[in-house]
Parts: structure tokens; C-alpha cells; sequence
């Protein structure tokens, strides 16, 4: 008997550039996405800077936020990426419970790669994903860049991972701690979905953990913010550390972004942060144990009127 299709909603945010906002003019892609992809969801949606300051609440969202980041411009004027936090949140609020939601950036002609997704079979993909993930989102490791693999503290601000770890060790693990992606973000909308998202968008209204400055203290290995991706990163970890998440979460990384389920997908770990999560488990067993107290009046013993344990 052939599974029955789930809902699949497609997200996207484009900005239209000048003289309609600060952003690059991506009206191109918008309408090569709706176009293209119409037939493969059950709807399109795309926001533009315009239209989402036209919802309930938006006010705190997609402003200007001082100095432009040079590898990314245009960013700093649209929120620094915090227009993701708002939609994603959005949109889970008004799609049927347990449907799809496929958030992706807007710019293919950038990465042209992200059209030779496997669009015929995303609902296979999807839960793959996240059932191997025991989550109900899922996000992948970042690509490559130059055949390097990229560590959190590359592309993050240390001010925004201590305030969202909250713990100088926990926060210094999770920087040596693989990049994950939030080009792609894979979502079945459930309470735990819905959850995770409200605290990513929470996080997103701190405008400095987004932006440029301040940065006091960078990582040595520090090149660019990532902004909106580490806030996320830090998300993710932070759910990993309170054990909300698997220590391997999320296991795959695709080659360079696309996505496909081929002999090109890859499997990484965090090796310390698993170890150290493996640890963490035992020491909370054992305080648990602990806190019980210690009754050696096991069966038999009053009987006995004595301590068998004693020689």
C-alpha cells in the first residue's frame, strides 16, 4: 500500500533590492521559484522585506542593525537574518499540525547547486533525516569550504555563543563544535518543532547577538559572522547540551549543498562533544542515585538483626 503523502510547504524570504530595500535584488529567483516549484508543494511561500513588515509583530524584525558584514552586504540592513526566525515561526503557527515546512534561502543564482535538489523524493528525504536524527527538525552540517571543514568558532561571534550556552566550558566546547547550515531547514511542525523555533525567534530579537559589534573578544580562528547561523548553531548545541537532542546531531553533511541521498552524503560527529555528553549522562544517573540516600537494609538483613555487608 503506497504511504500517503504528507503536506510540504515551501519557505523562502527574497529581498528586492534598491530602491525597495537595502538587500540584493533577488525578484528574479522569487519568480523562478514559484514558477519552477509550484507543482512539487502544496504552496510557495515568499516574503520579501515589504510584505513581512506587513504582519503582527514584525516591528522588532528585518531593521537596520548598524555596520555591513563585507562577505555578506546588504545583510546588516534586513536584520542581520533575523526575517528567518519570524517567518519560520510564522508559518508553523498557520500550517496543519505534523505537515512539512521546507525553509530555503532565496538566492539560486548564487548556488545554482540548490536546484539539483532531489525534488521528486523530498518527502523520503525528510524523514531519513529525522528519523535517524529522533528529532523533528533537522538542519545538516555545512558544506566545505575550500575541502576544509568549518568549526563554529570560524564564523561566530564568542560574545553570542557565552550568552546563549551560558557555561565558559560548555560555551568552549561548542565552539571547536562543526558548523551546521541554516540555508536548508527541514521541519515537521509538532509542539517540539514549534518550541524550538520560538526560542530561535527570542534569541533573533537580541539585535547584538546578530550584528557586527560588539565582538570583544573574538575567537583567534574568527574570519566572519555567520549571524543568523550561529545564533542557530548555539541553539542547537545549547538543546544538545540539556539533552533535548542527540549528542549526534545532525550526523550528514551534503556535498557542496546539494540535496540528494547518494554515495556523496557524508557522516561527521563531534567526538568531544559526544564524549562529553556520554559523561554528563552517567554523572546525572549517579547524583540521582545519590539523592536517594543510602539504605542497606537490603532484603533479609533485619530479618538477620545484622549487616551482612560486614566481615
Amino acid at each position: 500500500m503506497k504511504k500517503e503523502r504528507s503536506k510540504i510547504y515551501f519557505l523562502t524570504f527574497c529581498s528586492q533590492g534598491p530602491p525597495f530595500d537595502g538587500g540584493k535584488d533577488l525578484r528574479q529567483n522569487a519568480c523562478n521559484l514559484r514558477n519552477l516549484l509550484a507543482g512539487i508543494f502544496d504552496d510557495v511561500i515568499i516574503y520579501t522585506p515589504e510584505t513581512l513588515k506587513l504582519c503582527p509583530g514584525s516591528d522588532e524584525f528585518c531593521n537596520f542593525q548598524g555596520e555591513d558584514f563585507p562577505l555578506n552586504p546588504g545583510m546588516s540592513s534586513l536584520g542581520c537574518g533575523d526575517f528567518k526566525s519570524f517567518i519560520v515561526d510564522k508559518t508553523l503557527g498557520e500550517i496543519e499540525e505534523d505537515a512539512f515546512l521546507f525553509y530555503h534561502d532565496c538566492n539560486f543564482s548564487k548556488y545554482s547547486q540548490y536546484w539539483q535538489t532531489d525534488w521528486e523524493n523530498l518527502q523520503e528525504i525528510f524523514e531519513f533525516f529525522l528519523k535517524e536524527n529522533s528529532s523533528d527538525f533537522y538542519f545538516s552540517f555545512e558544506s566545505k569550504l575550500d575541502s576544509k571543514l568549518n568549526l563554529v568558532r570560524f564564523h561566530g561571534k564568542r560574545y553570542t555563543t557565552d550568552y546563549i550556552i551560558g557555561n565558559s566550558e560548555e560555551s568552549e566546547l561548542v565552539s571547536n563544535c562543526y558548523e551546521i547550515a541554516s540555508s536548508r531547514m527541514i521541519i515537521r511542525n509538532t509542539p517540539k518543532s514549534r518550541q524550538f523555533f520560538s526560542e530561535f525567534k527570542e534569541l533573533c530579537r537580541k539585535n547584538d547577538l546578530l550584528s557586527k559589534y560588539p565582538n570583544p573578544n573574538p575567537y583567534p580562528e574568527f574570519t566572519h559572522s555567520t549571524v543568523d547561523q550561529h545564533v542557530l548553531n548555539c541553539l542547537v548545541y545549547k538543546w544538545i547540551l540539556d539533552e533535548k537532542l542527540d549528542a549526534t546531531f545532525p550526523k550528514f553533511m551534503l556535498l557542496n549543498r546539494r540535496l540528494r541521498i547518494d554515495e556523496n552524503l557524508s557522516m561527521l560527529r563531534n567526538d568531544e562533544l559526544t564524549k562529553y555528553m556520554e559523561q554528563k549522562v552517567i554523572k546525572k544517573k549517579i547524583q540521582e542515585i545519590k539523592s536517594k540516600g543510602n539504605d542497606n537494609n537490603i532484603r533479609g538483613t533485619q530479618e538477620f538483626g545484622k549487616d551482612i555487608f560486614v566481615t
